[in-house]
């Protein structure tokens, strides 16, 4: 299975549920009535994260005194926003809508992580707070306690385990390509799940946010399916940032279909000289997005090797495309694989932001491939390397 390129703690929105929350009034903007339990002092952050450039800003703040705080402001149309607790950068999500808002936390519970080690930050999600006054919570808290959604938990859980113990990078490997497939048997299992609720619901935010973040996971969803699934948004939903991304997106995908020219880029070389994708016209090329790191990517070089051998003289080519961001772990995978294709890395425009060529391409996922005819159009795009086997039989024969 495939290594996800973007990373992150998931967190999912659905399903409908009661209107408990005061109404809504748009006019006087959102007031949060917070308390926390086990926090009694500090300061509370209220950030708002853009889920397409993955950049996020401070939107209020306010001390936190006694175990209480207080924040007020407006923003419009509904969104999801974390709350970051300091000192000890703890953290959970809300919907912030412009109406009154009351929150309960505690603390205890919490799960903590440390990356410092590999460069990251050490920080606590908190899992026991609860919020009333906005709808699109409701629904969200439904859709997570759902319970057929809980019966993946115990089989992550036992695969985790079991590659914790694991004595091999090989079986560890193997568990992990496990584990891609139970999550992507739980990404089939939500799509059904918000179809059917935007479908119900078709101007909830919270069904355009879960959609939206839904695709990060679901990149290979048909064209038309998503196509049809946006089509269905009205009223608020329709106005949400996470609609405009969505329709954003589609159109990005409907230029990437079969047929339409390749976007061109220009990356950097072993040697450090520039790359220009649109240099190899004339030529069928396979443009292959893999990365150091990706087990899946390593694995399939060989297979490669056949195909360039078999073909390369026939008038085909392979451009390699590494999402690494580590220039020296690019380099001791070329020296440990090497590959006798062209071979360029990709650039990241910022800390914690996809890079820039994946993100042309709308990739979400490696290893990818993107096959390419003489004149630079589109014949194939995908993460299956057996569809790629398919166009070149058709291209070149057997």
């Amino acid at each position: 299975m495939k290594r996800k390129i973007l990373t992150g703690i998931l967190s999912f929105l659905l399903l409908a549920g009661c209107i408990n929350g005061e109404k809504q009034n748009n006019n006087t903007g959102y007031t949060i009535k917070g308390s926390i339990k086990g926090f009694p002092t500090g300061r509370v952050k209220l950030i708002s994260y853009n889920i397409d450039d993955q950049t996020s800003k401070i939107i209020d703040s306010a001390n936190i005194t006694n175990g209480t705080f207080e924040l007020k402001g407006k923003i419009g149309e509904p969104q999801i926003m974390t709350v970051n607790l300091e000192p000890g950068n703890w953290s959970f999500k809300l919907f912030i809508e412009d109406t009154g808002l009351t929150v309960t936390t505690d603390i205890s519970g919490a799960l903590h992580y440390d990356f410092s080690k590999e460069g990251g930050e050490t920080f606590s999600i908190i899992k026991s707070y609860s919020e009333t006054g906005s709808q699109n919570f409701n629904d969200w808290k439904k859709y997570l306690d759902d319970p057929g959604q809980k019966q993946y938990d115990a089989v992550f859980t036992d695969l985790n385990k079991k590659i914790e113990a694991a004595k091999t990078n090989s079986e560890q490997d193997k568990l992990r390509d496990q584990v891609d497939s139970v999550k992507k048997l739980l990404t089939k299992w939500q799509e059904q799940l918000v179809v059917n609720f935007i479908t119900q619901h078709p101007s909830s935010v919270a069904g355009a946010y879960i959609f939206r973040d839904l695709y990060n996971y679901d990149p290979d969803m048909p064209v038309s399916d998503m196509e049809s699934v946006i089509n269905k948004f009205n009223g608020k939903a329709k106005s949400s940032e996470y609609y405009k991304s969505l329709a954003t997106i589609l159109a990005k995908r409907k230029s990437l279909l079969p047929g339409g020219v390749a976007p061109d880029f220009t990356l950097m070389k072993r040697d450090s000289s520039k790359f220009t994708l649109s240099s190899t016209r004339g030529n069928y090329v396979l443009v292959d997005f893999w990365a150091s790191w990706c087990h899946p990517c390593i694995q399939a070089i060989p297979h490669w090797k056949e195909v360039y051998l078999k073909c390369h003289n026939k008038g085909f080519e392979i451009v390699g495309v590494a999402d690494d961001s580590r220039w020296n772990d690019w380099i001791k995978a070329l020296d440990r694989g090497k590959m006798p294709w062209l071979q360029v890395v990709d650039e990241f425009p910022g800390k914690d932001m996809p890079a820039k060529v994946v993100s042309l391409y709308r990739n979400s996922y490696i290893p990818f491939y993107v096959l390419l005819d003489k004149e630079g159009r589109i014949i194939s795009f995908t993460g299956d390397e057996n569809k790629i086997d398919a166009k070149l039989k058709e291209i070149f024969g057997s």
